[in-house]
């Protein structure tokens, strides 16, 4: 259907400039039929020697030259049009399911259709402007000349923007991460393990292990660009989540791996270096174009390019991550590579929640120390047993995100290596005591640093900062406040922070979570409580009965009032009075 759609809007434009140039010369053609001369139009008296000897002819032929032009460039581009549609649609067939062939047919196919395409949409703007030209002219006697030139340069950017999506396919574009590249010396005893699992599946290890915060792990052969850093990774790299690092065990990170290094035992990273660069392609392409009434034509081709590239690749992709799995099980447990499936598909929104309260604050003035702990303490105190089978049935049938290939449901993963999700205790599911971010040396280090970047990528999107006397100072008193509440007996309880925040939510829609989890995390930058009594000490005193109020709940929620909670709320009530 869509090829049909493609090859209609592709032949429509020089379909209409055959037309109107067939419309505006008809008079004089008319005329040529009546005459005595042996040419019966003006296609075969202009192309004739009459014009070189008779000078009324040479002049007619010359004020017809450009419609007959506009006439021939339509049939050419209705032709090259069709020719580029059946050779896409033939290159499909042919190429069928097999990796070889698409590898070895896709990527200067699409590269060449690009350029083809390019040319196409600016011979057929030419076309679509001198033709509505022609049109206005002959029907109204007047051209809207404004029109005629959005017309014009519509079809000029949409062309150059395929151009450049030409080069761009035909050069290698690294992957862009914001990461960090792991020093193998420094970091022996992961690289230990990654190269472990690689030696017991008889597969490659990985060149370069990058850490980053984005919630997956994947591998690529291809070039990798780092945000921070100017030099380009050459070979094979692991990328692998820190947040994920803190939630998933080490048997489901030996699964995990295992499945990632599984690709690099065939040539499933070579099969994505090839097809990922045309994908993209076709992606940039597709965007480039500004849509206007010459370039919709060229979307719509786009789109059946898109459509036909990924139906050829959906079957192979299914296939490799069945394969990449069963190699999981290799040097895991087939219910260690479930439980991280669906950990993975169970708290990915948590990370896109944590993201825009990250950039939230950072439009408040309010800066986030440690994004990948933030993670771990959603997971922590926010997901609650009794949802999780509810949750489970809405995920079953998610597909784990990756940048260059589609993955099969995760349900559908999760069975075929012999796992019934019935059979999971879904307490697994919870965060452990112990989990693979230990194989990480100075991994807080790293979590912070990556913060950082990830702000400063947040600013450089466009995100600004709140000027100092927008700031709630309101709300950074009530979160450092129940901070010392709960950090008073030594023991950050999860009742404690959930009642804390539930409460502090209820006295200011201001009241920053984010802000109170890091004071508890970092006690070292959390304000003396001298100091903070020293800030409240303006507030009037139905804010300082509410206050107090508030912390005397967090102090009951686990129902015992310890020593040291009970002294800071009468050295907090006596300040207060």
């Amino acid at each position: 259907m869509k090829f049909v759609k493609a090859l209609v809007l592709l032949i429509v434009i020089p379909a209409f400039g055959f037309g109107v140039s067939m419309w505006v010369l008809g008079d004089s053609n008319a005329a040529l039929a009546k005459s005595n001369l042996q040419f019966k139009t003006m296609n075969k008296l202009c192309s004739s020697h009459l014009p070189q000897s008779n000078p009324s002819i040479a002049g007619a032929c010359d004020r017809a030259l450009p419609i007959l032009l506009t006439q021939k460039a339509s049939i050419i581009s209705g032709v090259v049009a069709i020719l580029l549609l059946l050779s896409f649609y033939i290159a499909a067939i042919v190429a069928g399911k097999s990796r070889t062939k698409i590898t070895r047919i896709f990527p200067p196919l699409v590269f060449t259709s690009l350029v083809v395409l390019a040319i196409l949409v600016l011979v057929q703007g030419a076309i679509l402007t001198y033709s509505v030209y022609l049109f206005e002219a002959k029907l109204f006697n007047t051209t809207h000349l404004i029109i005629i030139v959005m017309v014009g340069f519509g079809a000029l950017a949409g062309g150059f923007g395929l151009i450049k999506s030409s080069f761009k396919l035909a050069s290698k574009q690294p992957l862009t991460i914001i990461g960090t590249k792991l020093d193998r010396h420094k970091q022996r005893k992961l690289f230990d393990f990654v190269e472990n699992i690689a030696n017991k599946l008889g597969a490659r290890a990985p060149d370069n292990i990058v850490v980053g915060l984005e919630p997956n792990f994947y591998v690529t052969s291809g070039d990798v660009s780092l945000l921070d850093d100017d030099s380009k990774l050459k070979g094979e790299t692991l990328f692998m989540s820190l947040p994920l690092s803190r939630i998933i065990t080490i048997e489901e990170l030996t699964a995990i791996i295992g499945h990632e290094l599984g690709h690099f035992r065939g040539n499933d990273t070579y099969y994505s270096l090839k097809f990922a660069p045309v994908y993209a392609g076709l992606t940039h392409g597709l965007e480039s174009m500004s849509t206007n009434i010459a370039t919709i034509p060229a979307v719509s081709v786009l789109t059946y390019m898109i459509e036909a590239f990924h139906k050829n690749i959906s079957t192979i992709s299914r296939e490799r991550e069945f394969a990449a799995d069963r190699a999981a099980t290799e040097v895991a447990k087939p219910k260690a590579l479930a439980t991280s499936l669906l950990k993975l598909s169970l708290y990915a929104h948590a990370w896109g929640n944590l993201e825009n309260s990250v950039a939230d604050r950072l439009v408040k003035g309010q800066g986030t120390q440690n994004m990948s702990w933030l993670f771990s303490s959603i997971v922590k105190y926010d997901v609650s047993p009794e949802k999780i089978p509810e949750v489970i049935d809405d995920i079953a049938n998610d597909s784990i995100a990756h940048p260059t290939d589609s993955h099969p449901p995760t349900i559908a993963r999760i069975e075929k290596v012999g796992v019934n999700t019935s059979d999971i205790d879904h307490r697994e599911l919870l965060l452990q005591k112990h989990n693979s971010i230990d194989l990480i040396e100075e991994y807080r280090v790293l979590e912070e640093k990556l913060t950082e970047l990830q702000l400063q990528y947040y600013f450089a999107l466009g995100i600004e900062a709140a000027n100092e006397e927008d700031i709630n100072y309101g709300a950074k008193l009530l979160s450092a406040f129940a901070a010392h509440m709960v950090l008073a007996d030594g023991k950050v309880l999860a009742e404690e922070v959930d009642d804390a925040e539930a409460i502090g939510l209820e006295l200011s829609d201001d009241f920053d979570f984010i802000e109170f989890r890091e004071y508890c995390h970092y006690p070292e930058n959390l304000p003396e409580v001298d100091a903070i009594l020293e800030m409240s000490k303006d507030l009037e005193v139905e804010t300082k009965n509410l206050i107090y109020e508030y912390l005397e709940k967090i102090a009951n929620a686990d129902n015992e009032v310890s020593f040291e909670e009970k002294a800071l709320l009468d050295k907090i009530k006596n300040n207060f009075s």
